[in-house]
């Protein structure tokens, strides 16, 4: 009980990290661009609001709350499966495999629920944006799981025994 409950934690800070990381991405982003925590309410707006045309956007306090909030429960539920593989790669190294493959896809989910959303989105919020808050993420999460898991780079990089 008490590894499922470490596992947990460690997930749901896993996920948060990510989280962050993406969050403050895109917070500079909008700054350089001179509308602070506009992708976050512009993404509400469409997720919540059914907003269609990014110039009737209103950037207020709840868009980017609610928003914030389905984009930290995303990540919790990301950073929960990731420490649960983590968690059997101590057992069994192959499974770094199926590690890789999560965050792969994990950078093209981001892409494709976009997409699913409002490609219209993508004339507003580049994608390569997209794809380097979600690299950025998953480099930051990766470490913290691999060093929390005491695995060296060279050691999750390497063959099998």
């Amino acid at each position: 009980m008490d590894s499922s409950r470490r596992m947990f934690r460690e997930g749901a800070l896993v996920g948060l990290v990510g989280a962050a990381c993406v969050a403050l991405w895109f917070l500079l982003y909008d700054v350089a661009s001179g509308v602070p925590f506009r992708t976050p309410a512009l993404l509400g707006a469409v997720l919540f609001h059914g907003l269609r045309d990014p110039a009737g956007l209103a950037v207020t306090s709840s868009l980017v709350l609610e928003y914030t909030l389905v984009h930290g429960l995303a990540f919790i539920v990301f950073g929960l499966i990731a420490a649960g593989l983590f968690a059997l790669v101590d057992e069994d190294r192959h499974v770094m495999f199926a590690v890789f493959m999560l965050f792969c896809c994990f950078a093209v989910a981001a892409l494709v629920a976009v997409r699913i959303l409002a490609s219209w989105l993508f004339d507003t919020i580049q994608p390569w944006s997209i794809l380097g808050a979600n690299l950025v993420a998953a480099l930051v999460m990766l470490a913290f799981l691999v060093r929390r898991h005491h695995r060296s780079l060279r050691e999750v990089l390497t063959s099998a025994e």
